[in-house]
């Protein structure tokens, strides 16, 4: 071999390992953790039966009852998430005087003090009196917006030192960060969609939050089921951005649409919005940088940052190759995003949980969030909204609206639906991750629905705890599980028959006022 025949292949060494390494550093995720797939169940943990800590005759009805599962009996495959508060959890939602307003600690803090113990062998079943893989303080808080008014509540968790500083830490195999969400599904019957939805996705975009099943105990209560869930935020292993530069006032950044009657100071002022092009009472909110490192200068640089690409958008030239969309997003990631958003039919893109991300002089991308009202499962009857004559959900979202009306987008998504459909996106592939995450679950959803099990009957729930009308919501949990799966599959088999009717949005028919 010739020196430089030589030479040419340890530079290329070099180049591809500094690649490995590059990505490491960023925290690129090298292997999606599907928990069903990855990690033990029941019977390889010799969990006998699980059941053993269900009392039947604490079995409510009606209401939550905590009585149900004795914690001291429990023995589980999933990790135990085992909170103490010493006083009442804020951020429960009420009625006040200026629409809905949220309960404060007693400081008058949006968030209170708490200590955590994670309970995460692997190799041997977990036990709520077992010593902790992690035990951390936090600070906590109920979250979500109309999920704060399910009676499982969801929270919001910062892990902190005893300073107060925030403290970076690794829960369940998930890379070290300060900010997660337990995420309980309580709409969601069939415990799955958030899991199934943010681990498919993971597959397919540059990022998705990571997620992992868990079971809760909070002041010694059993409170079942959750999903210990990634935040969308920077930092290693989530979201790729730089930090503030305040010396030249630019940023990396993250935004999310959102939709509200009173708007946050970080809601952005930018073109869609004082153009009125977004839904009544939406906004762009900004998530990064958090409030502590956002200055009025950065703000600034955000809105005229987004601004600037939504102009381009609704330009004469917004499919121009040298001045529209293509050159400020990442139109792989959206082309994707579009995908999921369709196949798992998610009712708030485009109106809330619809998040962007943005790296200095880097391209705009998408990132998933929260699927509990994604397959028919949304509160709102679908056959009474705009949904209902296109049959697309992703076309009420401003910014979809104007790239599909460019062919060559259009194109790509009828493309990559037709080879996902192949693969990771075919019925048998959905029909048995379904089936293999509910056979791993196990026990675990007798246990959950043995404080909850009340929620089957819909007479015993209030208006804002259900779907409407009440035929929607499933008796059981394996009707509830059907019901997804029949609704995903004759999903996919619509968008199989009709996915060519996007072409519509991007005839010259649809666009010519838009043409240049």
């Amino acid at each position: 071999m010739g020196k430089k025949r030589i030479a040419a292949v340890i530079i290329a060494m070099v180049t591809f390992l500094g690649s490995v390494l590059a990505q490491m550093e960023l925290g690129t995720p090298q292997y999606r953790v599907h928990q069903h797939r990855d990690w033990k169940n029941e019977e390889e943990l010799g969990i006998a039966d699980g059941k053993n800590c269900i009392h039947e005759t604490n079995t409510s009805g009606y209401t939550y009852d905590s009585n149900a599962v004795d914690t001291a009996e429990l023995k589980t495959h999933l990790p135990i998430v085992v909170i103490d508060v010493p006083d009442k959890i804020p951020g429960e939602p009420y009625h006040g005087e200026e629409g809905t307003e949220y309960t404060l600690a007693p400081d008058g803090d949006t968030y209170t003090m708490a200590k955590m113990k994670v309970i995460d062998h692997r190799d041997r079943y977990n036990q709520v009196s077992d010593e902790g893989e992690l035990s951390s303080l936090i600070r906590i808080r109920v979250r979500g917006n109309s999920s704060r008014w399910f009676e499982k509540s969801s929270y919001s968790i910062k892990t902190v030192e005893e300073s107060g500083d925030y403290r970076n830490v690794a829960v369940m195999g998930m890379e070290k960060h300060h900010e997660w969400v337990l995420n309980g599904p309580y709409l969601d019957k069939s415990l799955m969609r958030n899991y199934m939805a943010m681990n498919l996705s993971g597959e397919l975009m540059e990022y998705a939050p990571d997620v992992r099943y868990c079971e809760v105990v909070l002041n010694g209560e059993y409170k079942g089921l959750y999903l210990m869930m990634e935040t969308v935020s920077r930092g290693k292993g989530r979201i790729d951005i730089e930090k503030p530069n305040k010396t030249r006032n630019i940023t990396g950044y993250i935004i999310e649409l959102d939709n509200d009657s009173v708007q946050p100071p970080t809601a952005l002022d930018n073109f869609t919005k004082y153009a009125s092009i977004l839904r009544e009472r939406a906004f762009f909110d900004i998530v990064y940088p958090g409030k502590l490192n956002l200055t009025p200068e950065l703000q600034d640089y955000i809105e005229r940052d987004v601004s600037a690409f939504e102009k381009a958008l609704y330009s004469f030239d917004y499919d121009s190759l040298r001045y529209g969309y293509p050159v400020k997003t990442d139109v792989d990631q959206f082309v994707d995003y579009f995908i999921i958003m369709e196949v798992f039919m998610q009712y708030d893109v485009g109106n809330r949980s619809t998040f962007f991300y943005k790296d200095i002089n880097g391209r705009f991308k998408p990132c998933v969030w929260d699927f509990n009202n994604s397959l028919d499962n949304a509160a709102i009857n679908l056959e009474l909204d705009d949904y209902h004559i296109s049959g697309f959900f992703s076309i009420q979202s401003p910014w979809f609206w104007m790239m599909l009306k460019e062919e060559d987008f259009i194109d790509q998504i009828i493309r990559e639906y037709r080879s996902l459909r192949e693969g990771i996106l075919s019925d048998d592939s959905l029909k048995e991750y379904i089936s293999d995450t509910g056979a791993y679950l196990g026990s675990a959803v007798d246990r959950n629905f043995a404080v909850w099990g009340y929620t089957f009957e819909p007479q015993n729930l209030q208006w804002n705890n259900k779907l409407i009308p009440d035929e929607r919501n499933p008796s059981s949990y394996e009707e509830a599980v059907q019901q997804m799966e029949n609704t995903l599959l004759d999903r996919v088999d619509w968008l199989d028959k009709h996915i060519e009717v996007l072409k519509q949005y991007g005839h010259e028919s649809a666009v010519k006022k838009f043409n240049h």
